[in-house]
């Protein structure tokens, strides 16, 4: 394996973070992602018993509301610190401009500070719409504290392009959150992402070419399996994780 294998949860799933670990590890994931309403004393000792690491801490979102993201971002630093999480993923209702740049930086500086970066995600609904606007969100949190997190379902129904995929410097990647999506039913773009992905290779995206781009430009980083699908949170975590571990893996070897 040339990559290493997460697990992003579904927030709807019922199960402790004891129990995500557990379904996680027995898949074959090595490390998972936590809300940060699961983060307390108990869900760190669980992470340190299963073997696995925290990858990533969800979520910030960066609004007009100065007071209430910078508030919203201390929780997460604490947690973050608690877990010794390496990422807080951050979204994006505000577009960068000079009135935001501060505010970017001074979460990712936060964040620092707990020792995690900033996993700038961008989607086709949010300030942040395309690989390109995240590399300049990256910038202005400090390269040195931030990185783009690639979502492929918002790689492949946002802005980014092939060529950005393939000059994307590596190191500017903090993850990658790997999934497919089934043939869209509305044009509710939030419906679809939120309840119809599927497992990767159920669906209609081009995931061999793009795991190939990143592997032949040699990056190894880590890859998140995300896949919010409401026929399949229906299924045990254990099972479900199984799936997520055997339908991803084939793609990155």
């Amino acid at each position: 394996m040339t990559v290493e294998l997460g697990l992003t949860p579904d927030s709807r799933w019922d199960i402790d973070v004891a129990g995500l670990v557990g379904a996680a590890g027995a898949a074959g994931f090595t490390a998972v992602g936590l809300s940060v309403s699961r983060v307390d004393a108990a869900g760190a000792a669980a992470l340190a018993a299963g073997g696995l690491r925290c990858h990533e801490l969800l979520a910030l979102i960066v609004t007009s509301d100065e007071e209430a993201t910078v508030s919203h971002a201390g929780r997460l630093a604490e947690a973050a610190a608690a877990v010794k999480a390496r990422w807080v993923l951050a979204g994006f209702r505000v577009a960068l401009d000079q009135d935001t740049a501060p505010l970017i930086s001074r979460c990712a500086a936060m964040f620092a500070e707990a020792g995690a970066g900033m996993a700038v995600e961008f989607t086709p609904y949010g300030g942040a719409r395309s690989i390109s606007d995240a590399l300049k969100v990256v910038e202005a949190a400090g390269v040195d504290r931030a990185g783009v997190l690639i979502d492929t379902w918002h790689f492949f129904n946002g802005d980014s392009t092939w060529e950005q995929l393939e000059r994307v410097p590596l190191e500017r990647i903090a993850y990658v959150q790997f999934d497919d999506a089934l043939p869209p039913i509305s044009g509710n773009g939030v419906n679809e992402t939120m309840h119809r992905r599927a497992m990767p290779g159920d669906g209609t995206f081009e995931l061999d070419r793009f795991a190939s781009t990143l592997l032949d430009r040699g990056w190894a980083g880590l890859v998140s399996v995300e896949v919010l699908n409401a026929e399949l949170r229906q299924l045990p975590v254990s099972e479900f994780a199984r799936q997520a571990y055997e339908t991803t893996a084939r793609y990155w070897r």
